[in-house]
């Protein structure tokens, strides 16, 4: 919990479908984007804003996520404490986050996080509105809000609408989308079907129905007036739903194109021109063509004449052999070495093409 007693829960659980086959050897929250993966990116921001305990549920290619993150995973220097679920079978938001709540009480407000998208949020500022209303929802001003859900608020920001599940409770001045951040009292998860959480297995085991807080709880809410507000986000905010997507966040963060306010992908590298990032770590060959925009992560190995560059990502640990060309792509972290000429987006065995 950060010093004010709010812990988080981030979501963790879903099978990344759209993501196939990258998402055929690692969850969607273990892919990376400059060489971090999405949920790390998640607990840097929480991390920055003082939050130290944080639950995170497990599903698909279940224990990966415990495995690669560990019980105390350092981010930039700062330990964070995680606590984990797993669910036999996906229990949606709602059985997720029951089992979240169980594991990791919260004296206050919880903040509430998904781990499949990148946002450059101030967590902080979240944090810091008022306790008052039931929840505080993450909002964004979007041309297509319609296509992912719109919720409408008053000009006060309180919300009204609920994705079309619940008649509007007065007159609605904007809709915006949802981005899978809020912070919520507890009780809000109250009317949600309950589940049950076995302790005495190695991660906590979380049985019962699948439920949704966006299509059970919170419309039931407004439905009996409870107060429900909105954090209007202006910053950058992506999905990272399909290879398309994920490697359209990298080349965005690399190209510099984006401003960022709180989000620090590069902060353990050293740039240096054209944007070439370099893991103090990473060892590359003088004979090497480096040409960014470019990362290479921890324990990069480049060889001689290998030609990298522009828009290429390699993850850490990876061997780039002698000869081999690798640009507009991004080679995730276990694919381990490159022996020829790559394009797209590598995840161990399995690759994409984005051309």
């Amino acid at each position: 919990m950060s010093s004010d007693g709010t812990v988080a829960w981030i979501l963790a659980a879903g099978l990344g479908t759209r993501l196939r086959p990258l998402t055929a050897e690692r969850p969607k929250p273990l892919l990376e984007v400059c060489g971090r993966p999405l949920i790390v990116h998640a607990l840097q921001l929480l991390k920055d804003a003082g939050v130290v305990d944080v639950a995170v549920n497990s599903h698909w290619l279940h224990p990966q996520i415990p495995q690669a993150l560990g019980s105390a995973v350092d981010v930039d220097g700062t330990p964070l404490r995680l606590h984990y679920t797993y669910e036999p079978t996906a229990l949606g938001t709602g059985g997720g986050l029951l089992g979240l709540r169980h594991v990791l009480p919260a004296r206050g407000r919880a903040l509430i996080a998904n781990a499949d998208a990148l946002i450059d949020l101030d967590v902080a500022g979240l944090m810091g509105t008022d306790p008052a209303p039931l929840s505080t929802l993450v909002l964004k001003s979007v041309p297509d809000a319609a296509t992912y859900g719109a919720i409408g608020t008053d000009v006060d920001d309180r919300i009204l609408t609920f994705a079309g599940r619940i008649k509007a409770r007065g007159a609605v001045a904007r809709e915006r989308m949802f981005c899978g951040w809020h912070c919520v009292q507890p009780r809000a998860l109250d009317v949600l079907p309950a589940v049950d959480v076995d302790d005495a297995t190695l991660l906590p085991t979380v049985r019962g129905a699948e439920s949704c807080i966006n299509k059970e709880g919170y419309p039931h809410w407004l439905n009996e007036g409870a107060h429900l507000q909105a954090f209007d986000h202006a910053g950058f905010f992506f999905d990272t739903g399909t290879a398309e997507r994920l490697w359209e966040a990298n080349r965005l963060l690399l190209s510099g194109d984006v401003v960022l306010a709180h989000l620090r992908p590069f902060a353990r590298f050293v740039e240096g021109p054209g944007r070439v990032f370099v893991h103090p770590s990473a060892r590359v060959h003088a004979k090497a063509t480096l040409r960014g925009p470019l990362l290479l992560d921890a324990g990069c190995v480049v060889e001689a004449n290998a030609r990298l560059g522009p828009f290429a990502v390699i993850g850490p640990g990876i061997t780039v052999r002698s000869g081999v060309q690798v640009q507009q792509s991004v080679v995730q972290s276990n694919a381990r070495v490159v022996d020829v000429d790559a394009v797209g987006v590598h995840v161990g065995s399995c690759r994409t093409s984005i051309r």
